[in-house]
């Protein structure tokens, strides 16, 4: 009942996205507001731009798995390439911007590098407070745990003795 499929011939869809894009690059579009733009010369060729003056959705042609990858690759050849900086500050523009950005990486480096400077005093202290403290008791384990502060062995007296037996 059915007739032959052609599959040689190009799909409706992909002959309208491919017409559309011929008017594009004709600058001849059809679509309003794309006249304008073209008229100003403000038209950019696009995915965008060439499904509006299909009259399509942009979806289908808008990523690596689209329906019609032909088209879209048709498009991106035809993409317009950026235009040159003219002015002055279009032309320093970039450098000033990637200077900002070395200057905030700059200073994040700089906050870093000043956190482990605090971090390692803070530990060098903390050490030689270890060490302070084994000296003290590496001296204290020389001498008599009965052996009063300050006073030694020698100097101790009876008086002395009756001082400390009377305190405890």
């Amino acid at each position: 009942m059915n007739g032959p499929v052609e599959h040689s011939a190009p799909r409706p869809v992909e002959h309208e996205l491919m017409e559309a894009l011929q008017r594009l690059v004709d600058r001849r579009p059809q679509d309003p507001d794309l006249a304008q733009k073209a008229q100003r010369g403000t038209l950019k060729i696009n995915i965008s731009s060439v499904a509006k003056e299909a009259g399509r959705s942009r979806t289908l042609v808008s990523h690596g798995r689209c329906a019609y990858p032909q088209v879209r690759a048709a498009i991106l050849n035809y993409r317009n390439p950026p235009k040159q900086a003219t002015s002055l500050a279009e032309i320093n523009r970039r450098p000033r911007s990637e200077n900002a950005e070395l200057r905030r990486s700059i200073k994040l480096a700089r906050e870093a590098m000043a956190a482990m400077v605090r971090r390692v005093e803070r530990i060098k202290n903390e050490a030689d407070r270890e060490v302070l403290a084994a000296r003290r008791r590496e001296q204290r384990g020389n001498r008599d745990p009965n052996e009063i502060a300050g006073v030694r062995a020698d100097q101790i007296t009876p008086t002395i003795l009756n001082l400390v037996r009377e305190s405890e």
